[in-house]
């Protein structure tokens, strides 16, 4: 497995594969969450969330495989919105190396620390927690997470 260009920003034809995407990294979560998968009103969710201006495509072999959403806040704090891999790639690293990578280039650009959402019924947050981030606040269904630099 080859990661390369994931820095790739996405393009207004990227809609319908991280539309895809996130159906297919998070539908059970949002399941197990908020119950059966309604395409209308997640269509809608993912409508206002789509802005390719923002959004980095994970490409592999030349392939997208998933998409990152993070930024500097006003604050100074990144804020990684959404990381979502397509299942074939999860759990092999990627995802760490992904977020290992934008902390340190945050780091680099002046940000404080780094904050993110995750839903409680996310695995990732097993994650999260391994590369060092806490649970600063319960906003249920998901928890406020956060890392301080040392």
């Amino acid at each position: 497995m080859t990661l390369e260009r994931y820095q790739v920003r996405a393009v207004w034809s990227d809609d319908q594969f991280t539309y895809e995407l996130h159906r297919e990294a998070l539908g059970d979560v949002v399941e197990v969450t908020w119950g059966p998968w309604d395409d209308a009103t997640q269509r809608r969710f993912h409508q206002r969330w789509f802005s390719p201006e923002r959004l980095r495509i994970v490409v592999v072999d030349n392939e997208p495989v998933g998409v990152l959403d993070a930024a500097i806040e006003d604050r100074g704090v990144l804020y990684l919105s959404r990381i979502e891999l397509l299942t074939r790639f999860q759990g092999r690293g990627l995802g760490s190396r992904l977020i290992r990578d934008l902390l340190v280039q945050a780091r680099q650009d002046g940000a404080t620390g780094a904050e993110l959402h995750v839903l409680k019924a996310n695995r990732a947050k097993q994650l999260y927690e391994r590369l060092g981030f806490r649970t600063i606040a319960d906003e249920d269904p998901k928890v406020r997470m956060r890392l301080d630099w040392e």
